[in-house]
């Protein structure tokens, strides 16, 4: 570590677990090694989370993002833009100019952030490093590498029939070239002589962007902007030496019921309804079901059989993962992990553009099928479980020989040592 006890400001997402969590990790290495660390929010319910690691936190104006997004219609707004839809010049301008107070006032050497795009102003204007933390399958590395599918939220009859080489041309050049919500920004730079965004990827993406996602999943060629230092890996929930290796007493007496068993685990699921058509196919089968929601139970189904097992928290993802013949998830990067590392095959209905992609990386390996969540059919989801059981050594072979390829290092062990280095390479260039 650093002699001169570096100050480093993390600044996750507090509404995001997936965000708080790897930033939490990280921080608690870097202390551990000597380094300082304070965390700022905007606010957000995981704010407690950070509590037992012993870092100041620093609350700066509060993102009311359920005031302002309640003067949209949000079943007209993909999810993928619903996020941004706090950002108005306005908040901008007031997020910007708080942080840069904070920043000043702390002396902070860096910025870790994760998703509070307004620091691509504020940590620019004082001339701090601003690193980000960002998913593989959110750079644009990866749109610039022809792995990006056509969006199945933007899916409709007329595109359904467009070649799928077209629609991946078309799907390449929208995403490296998005340029939603770049205007206010813009407006709020030119106040701090920022230079001019020209797409959305410049705002989110650091002037060192950390991405983590192992690049043996995501299958890139690292870049000059993406070296492969910057891959520290899967600094994610689920997956890392902090889960159980516990299980549950009730699922290992369940799993140990004849044929073949499912784990069905969808995280935060945008729709209910949803939820319960995927469960309502699922019980009409004779598979073992392990259903793990906190939002859904056997009240929601109009019977229940006795071959699924609802729970609310599992101690070991991962772990059950491996019992299982099969899972079928959403699609979020602590899921996808779980199932990856499990080297059993997955069945992914994911329901925004990220979740998607990180789907499609399980897919290219040949350790999963992806399905629909716009249009999506009981009947084809049971076509795929079939296909997977009939193939079942196929897709086992498969997911075993990607679980094997995957990184078995401390990743926030990597993320803290990059981070020194940034540094390092941040006080030549001063110097």
């Amino acid at each position: 570590m650093l002699n001169e006890h570096p100050v480093i400001g993390f600044f996750p997402t507090f509404h995001s677990l997936g965000e708080v969590l790897p930033q939490k990790k990280i921080a608690k290495n870097f202390i551990d090694n000597g380094g300082k660390v304070i965390f700022f929010s905007h606010g957000g319910q995981f704010e407690y989370l950070i509590k037992d690691i012993g870092c100041k936190l620093i609350r700066l104006k509060p993102l009311d993002y359920i005031e302002i997004i309640e003067k949209f219609d949000l079943s007209k707004i993909p999810v993928e833009k619903q996020q941004f839809l706090a950002y108005d010049k306005k908040t901008i301008e007031l997020f910007v100019k708080d942080e840069i107070e904070a920043f000043k006032k702390t002396k902070i050497d860096l910025v870790l952030s994760s998703f509070n795009p307004t620091t691509s102003i504020s940590a620019r204007f004082l001339k701090i490093p601003l690193v980000v933390l960002l998913s593989g399958t959110s750079t644009s590395l990866y749109y610039s590498s022809g792995y990006a599918t056509f969006p199945d939220n933007y899916e409709n009859i007329f595109t359904k029939v467009l070649p799928r080489i077209l629609k991946r041309y078309i799907t390449r050049w929208m995403l490296l070239n998005n340029k939603h919500f770049v205007k206010n920004f813009n407006i709020v730079g030119k106040k701090y002589n920022i230079k001019k965004f020209k797409t959305l990827n410049e705002i989110l993406e650091g002037d060192y962007t950390l991405v983590c996602d192992d690049i043996n999943l995501l299958g890139v060629k690292p870049s000059d902007r993406f070296p492969l230092k910057n891959f520290i890996g899967p600094v994610s929930i689920g997956f890392s030496d902090y889960q159980s290796k516990e299980v549950d007493e009730d699922i290992i007496k369940h799993l140990k019921r004849p044929g073949k068993s499912i784990l069905l685990i969808m995280g935060s699921y945008p729709k209910k309804k949803r939820f319960i058509n995927i469960l309502n196919m699922l019980n009409k089968t004779n598979y073992n079901i392990v259903v793990v929601s906190t939002t859904i139970s056997e009240k929601d189904l109009s019977y229940k059989k006795e071959n699924i097992l609802f729970k609310k928290f599992i101690k070991s993802p991962q772990a059950i993962n491996k019992m299982v013949d099969l899972a079928i998830i959403h699609g979020g990067r602590g899921t996808v992990y779980n199932a990856a590392y499990s080297g059993k095959p997955s069945i992914g209905i994911p329901s925004f553009i990220e979740q998607q992609y990180n789907i499609d990386c399980l897919v290219r390996h040949g350790a999963g099928i992806r399905l629909s969540y716009k249009f999506f059919e009981e009947d084809k989801l049971k076509k795929a479980i079939i296909n997977i059981f009939n193939n079942y050594n196929i897709y086992l072979k498969n997911a075993k020989n990607l679980a094997s390829k995957l990184q078995k290092e401390i990743l926030e062990e990597r993320a803290s040592m990059r981070i020194n280095e940034i540094l390092k390479t941040n006080n030549k260039q001063k110097s």
